[in-house]
């Protein structure tokens, strides 16, 4: 008996897993590719029901969707399949890139497609398949491991000589307390897709598959991936594996799900322990990396990053709090369709900007449907609030609705009231009052018209009450001048009627004044009232509202406040700025004398790469004429510089392709926010790119010089090394290019000197020879692929031309902020200020609120600044709360709930409950391991 065990374990075991890579759409639109996967489902199911065929579809469960659209008909008799195990799909939505996309959209990816499997009552792969993403977060392990049930990811991009095995444990961080098992695909996803079809030849194929695995294989079962990118199933493969004959082997067809479980069992017979790796994967020396995807046709980040913001930070929370204190019903149709299509256009060849013109103008069209029903649900849930918090238009406090973890360091907002409100300070629920600087004055015109006397006669004989239109009238004067041409009416209106007025008396008053031929014609002005728009920089509640009441008492200045502004010169309490003649500043850290000169230079290389590749070519040419500077508003709280300049650059690449040509202009307009008690400077960049094959960034050098960076990603912050590591033997040229949510931290080990520099939607940055910050605009490619530059010496997908890619003629707006601070902060203070400057709180202005908004109590309360909130929604007619350790170490943390809950439970994706707490005291203590992540109810 022993003997033959020792004999099986001496048998090797290779599956072959029939599957196909399914891009949705690439170098051919969605409607065109799924036309071809119709047609493959359609010839997958004659398979099925003539032989005992295995198949997988990527992972993905949207493909059932598309299918469906088309084959209603055939949806029982595919879902069949699943439910009898010869099919499987999931645990995706799709497959999202890991980099361009938020921590959400990773989890909401997820949670689509458990919805959907669930409605269709198919099971689910357990295993996280991510065959060709360009590289992996180190959230993922995390994910898995606290919001699922799997504990498996098959991964392939990415992956460096550090791995030396096809399992490996697989963690986000070495301090992280789980892990998932990792599968490499030494050969990617699809290492056995072209099969021969004679007998002598797959024998000899099959085998040299098994001999270049087994380097990496401690146990001998073998992955061999039967499909590439979209290719068709191949029912004659069945009767050549059973006539195969190689000596201790057994091949079977199977699913991936078949040889994770068979390579497990393998594991545990011989007690294996996997190496340990813990962290990202970004390495090209295996597989091309294509991490120059981060700002191809950056319009696509900075769109997705808006809406995600939208629904996330605003729709979902305001909806949230509409149920909780309102009982109006949370939209929960509308926020998953947006949600849908958003994740739609999430794929990596759609967000990444690698594919043909077509399919990425067709994203446009889910883009704004996504972002018009996310604007449609903030928009009723803000009228809804301000409507049960106003009895009437005596406008005297203002509901700040702060959608940002941050609390300690104040944040800019603004505000809008009728001009006819004094105001000189706000006052928030402590008796803490703020400063407030006007900003701006408009009016909103509902009718304008110069009339005969005889026209104002008709209009009055119409007139049967207050009621204008949509609006009431509220007051009414008539001014007289010594023109006797010309009489001025205004008339001020409101959407609700403020006090009595008399339309008998008006319709007297102005008889008369015609009867009286005193003027020949009337100007006629209908407004709603004058708006003056306020900002403030105050402190506010976390995920939750601020109630400000008004005060005309003016705010007392305190004479040690530095704040001193001109055209060229700015001083704070923080730094000393001055502009320079090219455009760029200087500026003087003023707690340690630190010089930081020429900062904000912009630098352009040409490329002649690809949508996947940069390929650079010099020189690097980036000259700034006719500097034009004004100081376009000044206060006491902040300040704004305005500056106009003319960058001359190359026209684009010699037709030789060796070198750049011409000279052009583009118009570059950036304004400048100072504020007196933040160490931001806030930028925003607008221009008109005329330029083609290259890559516009902007630079900040640095009086110092670091070889590691902490740069924002999923679930927290990463640190890096800021060189490029790699050699000329990698695939594909290795590169200092980072990926990035909303910022990236270099701290002077040497001093107390740190920086951060923050986005809005612009996820590429690099560290530029240890010291020079270099934030990536724009990135003008004309190719889809080519092969014919030395950072990528081969094709990465069609040669195609791409002239959309070149971002001719088109405006952009950037967003982005720059700080020096001490680097004893820590790591949530710039995640503090990032979330402050991405995310503006929202303000509604009301008069005295009614009893059940008079003191807005937040859902969820904490008190640990490591531990943040990443998202508040509603879900199954309950909130859903996710929490994260932002930390590397592990935290403790008093929850306080609204007082309608007394218990926390963790639970799954899948809503799996993971545990309870109950609790008598008003607050809950929870422990977080390090980045850990907490889903709850």
């Amino acid at each position: 008996m022993s003997s033959e065990k020792k004999n099986d374990s001496d048998i090797s075991k290779a599956f072959i897993i029939p599957s196909t890579h399914w891009d949705r759409e690439w170098y051919r639109t969605f409607q065109d590719f799924r036309f071809e996967l119709v047609k493959m489902i359609d010839k997958l199911i004659d398979i099925f029901l003539n032989e005992n065929y295995f198949f997988m579809l990527d992972g993905q469960t949207i493909i059932l969707e598309d299918y469906f659209e088309i084959r209603p008909e055939r949806k029982d008799f595919l879902l069949n399949f699943i439910r009898n195990g010869r099919l499987e799909v999931g645990p995706w939505y799709l497959l999202p890139d890991e980099w361009l996309i938020g921590q959400e959209s990773i989890i909401r990816n997820l949670e689509v497609s458990y919805d959907l499997a669930k409605e269709l009552d198919i099971p689910q792969m357990q295993i996280a398949y991510l065959p060709d993403q360009f590289g992996h977060s180190r959230a993922i392990p995390q994910i898995l491991r606290d919001l699922t049930s799997i504990d498996t990811a098959v991964i392939w991009r990415g992956v460096g000589p550090e791995i030396a095995t096809v399992p490996f444990s697989w963690k986000s961080d070495i301090k992280s307390t789980k892990s998932v098992l990792g599968i490499y695909m030494p050969y990617g996803y699809g290492n056995a897709a072209m099969l021969p079809t004679d007998l002598e030849n797959l024998t000899e194929v099959i085998k040299e598959n098994i001999n270049d695995l087994l380097q990496y294989s401690p146990v001998p079962v073998f992955q061999l991936m039967h499909g590439t990118d979209h290719q068709l199933p191949d029912p004659e493969i069945i009767p050549k594996i059973e006539k195969l004959n190689i000596d201790k082997t057994k091949i079977q067809i199977g699913l991936l799900s078949h040889f994770v479980d068979n390579l497990q069992l393998s594991l545990n017979q011989i007690n294996y322990v996997p190496p340990e790796y813990s962290g990202e994967f970004r390495s090209s020396a295996r597989a091309p990396l294509l991490q120059d995807t981060y700002s191809a046709r950056m319009w696509i980040k900075q769109w997705n990053q808006r809406i995600e913001n939208l629904l996330v930070h605003y729709a979902e929370p305001l909806s949230s709090f509409v149920w909780l204190y309102l009982e109006k019903d949370y939209p929960t149709s509308y926020l998953n369709l947006s949600w849908k299509w958003l994740l739609k256009n999430h794929p990596h060849d759609s967000i990444c900007g690698c594919s043909i013109d077509q399919t990425h103008e067709e994203m446009k069209s889910r883009f704004y449907w996504s972002e018009s029903i996310a604007e449609a649900v903030i928009k009723e849930a803000t009228s809804t609030i301000k409507e049960e918090s106003s009895s009437h238009t005596d406008f005297n406090s203002v509901l700040v609705f702060n959608p940002t973890n941050n609390s300690k360091i104040p944040q800019y907002f603004e505000f809008e009231i009728p001009a006819k409100v004094s105001l000189h300070g706000i006052m928030n629920e402590n008796g803490e009052q703020y400063e407030v600087q006007p900003i701006s004055s408009s009016e909103d015109i509902i009718f304008e018209d110069t009339l005969s006397p005889f026209m104002i006669k008709t209009g009055l004989k119409m007139l049967p009450g207050r009621k204008l239109m949509n609006d009431y009238i509220n007051e009414v004067s008539i001014v007289e001048s010594k023109d006797s041409d010309i009489c001025e009416i205004r008339i001020i209106c409101d959407k609700v009627p403020i006090g009595d007025f008399d339309v008998k008396s008006l319709k007297e008053e102005a008889n008369a004044l015609i009867e009286s031929q005193k003027y020949k014609r009337f100007h006629v002005k209908a407004t709603r009232s004058s708006i003056q728009k306020y900002a403030s920089v105050s402190k506010l509640n976390p995920w939750s509202f601020s109630v400000f009441n008004f005060t005309d008492k003016a705010f007392t200045w305190s004479e040690e406040i530095t704040f001193s502004s001109s055209k060229n010169h700015v001083e704070n309490k923080f730094y000393e700025l001055r502009f320079n003649r090219d455009g760029s500043f200087n500026m003087i850290d003023k707690t340690n004398g630190k010089i930081y000169s020429e900062q904000h230079k912009f630098e352009d290389w040409g490329d002649r790469g690809d949508e996947y590749t940069f390929g650079r070519i010099g020189p690097e040419y980036a000259k700034v004429t006719n500097v034009k500077r004004k100081l376009t508003s000044k206060g006491s709280l902040f300040c704004e510089i305005q500056q106009d300049i003319k960058l001359k650059l190359f026209t684009e690449l010699h037709s030789s392709r060796e070198k750049r040509a011409g000279k052009t202009t583009i118009p570059i307009r950036s304004t400048f926010r100072f504020y007196r008690d933040l160490p931001r400077i806030d930028i925003k960049t607008e221009l008109i790119n005329h330029s083609k094959d290259h890559r516009l960034r902007i630079c900040f050098d640095l009086p110092f010089e670091s070889v590691e960076t902490f740069t924002s990603t999923h679930f927290g912050t990463i640190k890096r090394r800021s060189e490029p590591y790699g050699d000329e033997n990698y695939i594909e040229a290795p590169s200092g290019i980072q990926a990035q949510k909303r910022y990236i931290r270099i701290d002077d080990k040497l001093s107390d000197t740190s920086v951060t520099l923050i986005n809005k939607g612009l996820p590429e940055v690099e560290l530029v020879s240890n010291s020079r910050l270099a934030l990536t605009l724009l990135r003008c490619i004309g190719f889809l692929s080519r092969s014919d530059f030395p950072e990528r010496p081969l094709h990465a997908g069609p040669f195609l031309e791409t002239p959309g890619a070149q971002e001719m003629g088109e405006k952009y707006v950037f967003e982005y902020s720059f700080m020096i601070h001490s680097n004893s902060e820590n790591l949530y203070f710039s995640d503090d200020h990032s979330e402050s400057f991405s995310l503006t709180p929202l303000s509604i202005t009301q008069s005295k609120p009614l009893p059940k908004l008079d003191s807005i109590q937040p859902i969820i309360t904490l008190n640990n600044p490591w531990i943040r909130i990443s998202s508040i929604r509603m879900k199954n007619q309950k909130p859903r709360i996710t929490l994260f350790n932002l930390s590397d170490e592990v935290q403790y943390c008093e929850v306080e709930l609204h007082n309608k809950y007394s218990k926390i439970v963790d639970i799954q994706i899948d809503e799996k409950t993971k545990g309870k707490i109950d609790s008598t005291e008003e607050k809950i203590t929870l422990k977080f391991d390090p980045f850990e992540i907490r889903m709850c109810i």
